[in-house]
């Protein structure tokens, strides 16, 4: 399975990467997996699955498929005046 920690969820990773591959032979809730990875699930904003927008309560995953976290997106203020 190919997981890829947006942003700052690399930090998560023992090794800091933002592209991982891991062996599941058993699907695995998206929940779990975060909890496997040590992502906090509040930190997530986005979860997308073969490029798909997923949610945590989705079914499970399995191995071939890609997973991406995204932590919530902010912008800067644009002064005025």
């Amino acid at each position: 399975m190919r997981i890829h920690l947006g942003g700052h969820l690399g930090w998560y990773d023992g090794e800091k990467r933002d592209w991982l591959t891991i062996e599941q032979s058993d699907p695995i809730s998206l929940p779990a997996l975060a909890a496997r990875l040590g992502v906090p699930p509040e930190e997530v904003a986005i979860i997308a699955v073969n490029r798909r927008l997923a949610h945590w309560d989705d079914p499970p995953v399995r191995d071939g498929d890609v997973v991406e976290f995204f932590p919530p997106m902010g912008g800067g203020a644009v002064g005025g005046g």
